[in-house]
């Protein structure tokens, strides 16, 4: 027998494609899980639960509450786009730090 047609070699071979699948989709769970919420707005009306990809980010709305990721887009292009997807804001804030009065008057126009 040769050693390429080798049972054990095959199990080997098999046990490290495993692993390395097993290992890669880990990896890539963990990071999606850990993805820290950048963006949150208060909608002025509730909605279905839902989850909209908006500039390359999910944003997830349940009831009157939005979350979402960090995302490339500034946060006045990210609020916009949740009031197109979503609805009015009654308030939205990047990173913690809330919007003013005139910067929500324009994201809801």
């Amino acid at each position: 027998m040769l050693l390429s047609q080798s049972p054990l070699r095959a199990a080997i071979l098999f046990s490290v494609a495993a692993l390395t699948s097993l290992t890669l989709f880990t990896a890539t769970t963990a990071q999606a899980r850990g993805t820290a919420i950048a963006y949150t707005a208060e909608l002025q009306a509730p909605v279905a639960a839902a989850q909209e990809i908006i500039k390359d980010t999910v944003i997830r709305c349940t009831g009157t509450e939005c979350v979402g990721g960090q995302s490339s887009s500034a946060p006045r292009t990210i609020c916009a786009k949740i009031v197109d997807e979503f609805g009015p804001v009654a308030s939205f804030s990047y990173k913690g730090e809330a919007f003013d009065a005139e910067a929500l008057a324009k994201c809801n126009d």
